[in-house]
Order: structure tokens, then sequence, then C-alpha cells
């Protein structure tokens, strides 16, 4: 008997051990549940958008997307679509109300232009030089400052107006070409000819350097620029993105560089 029980005792053990891992290996072999993820309806592009184009049925849909979505998302596309894009919107990517703006006018009654002309300024087309332009480092969308070289013996008047003529040059300096500048913070709405942007749902395609600039200004900065491109030599200076701070600086002339930079120049005899 006491043998027969030790059998007994080792038989269910074995069993105990056969039962637990049957039980596991049926555990282990059930599927997982899986985690839900959430998500929202949003539209993306179907293909690419180019830059000032109108935004068609036909380049963009709805994609569900896993939340939370980036802020200001757009889950329509009747909300994009007929819109004017403002910046360049690539395959895939998920459209933002920043990336365009409303044509609210009758489509078709004013150019692709006119509708990015930040409101109360005007479009002002300059021509540019690789010197000018900071070597053809200028693109759509960066902000110049203008300056203005103007040289006052070479704009004097003729006959009797010359000699009612007067100046607020600063003391010592009349008559000698001054260096100014003129304008800061200029917005640059489209490098080149505006004949270069593709057509709504187009493909855009690379163009050279531009020989023309259009400025936003307003109506009087306009006219200001108009007059000193006539009169004087105008160079442009890039700023670093984002800077949009006021300087004031010192006209220069010859006496300035002189006291400056000690070149202890002395007045011809």
């Amino acid at each position: 008997m006491r043998r027969g029980g030790r059998i007994l005792v080792l038989l269910g053990i074995i069993l105990g051990l056969v039962t637990a891992a049957g039980t596991f290996l049926a555990l282990s072999n059930q599927p997982q549940p899986t985690a839900q993820v959430t998500t929202q309806p949003v539209v993306i592009a179907l293909q690419n958008i180019p830059d000032r184009s109108v935004i068609t049925p036909q380049v963009v849909t709805i994609q569900q997307w896993p939340a939370p979505v980036p802020a200001g998302a757009i889950g329509r596309v009747e909300d994009v679509i007929g819109n004017l894009a403002t910046e360049p919107i690539y395959q895939g990517q998920l459209i933002l109300p920043q990336m365009f703006i409303s044509t609210t006018l009758v489509p078709g009654s004013h150019s692709n232009a006119s509708y990015i002309v930040p409101t109360g300024k005007v479009a002002v087309a300059f021509p540019i030089s690789p010197l000018s332009s900071v070597a053809n480092a200028l693109q759509v969308g960066d902000s110049v400052d203008i300056m203005l070289t103007l040289n006052p013996a070479a704009l004097a008047p003729q006959g009797a107006s010359q000699r009612t003529t007067t100046t607020t040059a600063t003391t010592g300096t009349e008559g000698q070409p001054v260096t100014q500048l003129m304008l800061q913070n200029v917005l640059i709405l489209q490098v080149g000819s505006w004949n270069n942007v593709a057509p709504s749902g187009g493909q855009q395609q690379a163009q050279p350097a531009g020989d023309i600039l259009t400025f936003a200004l307003t109506p009087q900065d306009a006219l200001a620029l108009k007059s000193a491109r006539e009169q004087g030599t105008i160079e442009l200076e890039l700023r670093h993105a984002g800077d949009t701070q006021t300087f004031t600086t010192e006209p220069v002339t010859l006496q300035y560089l002189n006291k400056r930079f000690n070149f202890n120049l002395l007045p011809a005899k």
C-alpha cells in the first residue's frame, strides 16, 4: 500500500504538470486583444500643389489620421477647395489653414497674384541685378531692407531753379553723395515673372534666377521707391527669417567714412 500510494501521488503530480502545460499553451495561442487607435478625418494633398494655384477637388482627399491631429487640421474637403495655396503643398501632406487663403470673389475675375497682396498694400515690380539681389539669394516670402544712394550734384536742377535749391544735408556735406537705409522689412511677393507660376494642379518647374522682384508696399512707399529708382542707386539687404525689428541708421557720406575709419583725408586744394 505504501508503494502504491507513492505511485498514485507521482501520477497526480505528472497529471497536474501536463494539465498546467496544456492550459498555458491554450492561453498563449489565443489572439491577444489589440489596442484601439482613435482617428479623425483630415484633408491631405493627393499630389503636389504649387503655391499660388487654386486647390481643386482632384488634388485633395480625406484620410483618417491618428489622434491627436495637428491644431487647425481641416476635416472637410469643401473647406479647402477653391482656395488659393500660399505655399507649396506636397503629396501626402496634411493641409492646414495657414497654407491657403480664401478667394471669395467670382472665380476668374481676378489674377491669382491679386489675392496674395496684403490688404492696404500694393504690388510693385522692381528690376534687380546679381549685386542688388544679394547674389540671387532672394526668394518668395523673404523680407529685405532697401538701401539708397543719392548724388545731389548729379540731380541738381539747371538754370534759375538751381539758385532756389535748398539742402537738408549735414553741415559740410552739401553736394556729396549720401547712402541711407530707405525702406525696411519689405516683403517679396514674387521672384521673376508671374507667368512662371504653374497653373492650378500643375507641376511647377524650376525657374532660373529672375531679373525682377515684386514687392508688397504701402502706396506712399511705392511712390518713394519709384522716385528713388529713377534718381538714385538702390541695393537690397536680406533680413534674417522672422526678423521684423526697425533700425535707426546714420546717413553715410565721404566725411562719415573719413572720420569713422580714420582715413585722415583732407579737402582738395
